[in-house]
């Protein structure tokens, strides 16, 4: 049996607060270039999964968006504070640091470390944020420790400094 996967989700905002009483949520957009349009799906990520609704309506200002199915303060209130995506799948132009999301970091040893979930830019250095086992961890992204890329298999290889991931020797 083929097994069908969630397309690839790049994160594109957050929902910060409802608008009226019919469902409509107000949007704080983190990239402009990639504001989506009415007709669009725009994947809201719900316990770590994208689910899509078709964008109904938007204001003029892009900032509040009418989602089909969300038809009350009640649905609204539900999906406060979520981050919203596109499928990377259809945007053309995918920002870099969206290119590995989703790929399995891969150290020298050949150890699978994790899944990369995002990249996240901290003031001086882009920090991957790698679920692994059952926790959370955040690793330096420095090409200078890329040793392979393969976009087949979707991994990323990289030779990690001694002790930076120690799955041995961590707090729940």
């Amino acid at each position: 049996m083929t097994q069908i996967l969630p397309p690839p989700i790049i994160p594109i905002g957050r929902i910060t607060s409802k608008h009226g009483y019919k469902g409509s949520l107000n949007i704080l957009w983190d990239d402009d270039d990639l504001i989506p349009e009415p007709g669009d799906y725009l994947y809201v990520l719900i316990n770590e999964k994208g689910v899509p609704f078709l964008i109904e309506e938007m204001s003029k200002s892009l900032e509040i968006v009418k989602l089909q199915f969300i038809d009350s303060e009640t649905q609204a209130e539900e999906i406060l504070g979520l981050t919203v995506g596109l499928d990377q799948n259809t945007v053309d132009d995918v920002p870099p640091q969206f290119q590995i999301n989703g790929f399995q970091l891969v150290s020298a040893e050949g150890q699978v470390i994790g899944q990369i979930e995002s990249l996240e830019d901290y003031p001086g250095q882009i920090m991957m944020n790698i679920v692994c086992e059952n926790r959370k961890i955040l690793i330096p992204f420095v090409e200078e420790w890329i040793t392979q890329i393969n976009e087949n298999d979707r991994t990323l290889h990289m030779d990690l400094p001694d002790g930076l991931v120690d799955p041995e020797n961590h707090e729940d």
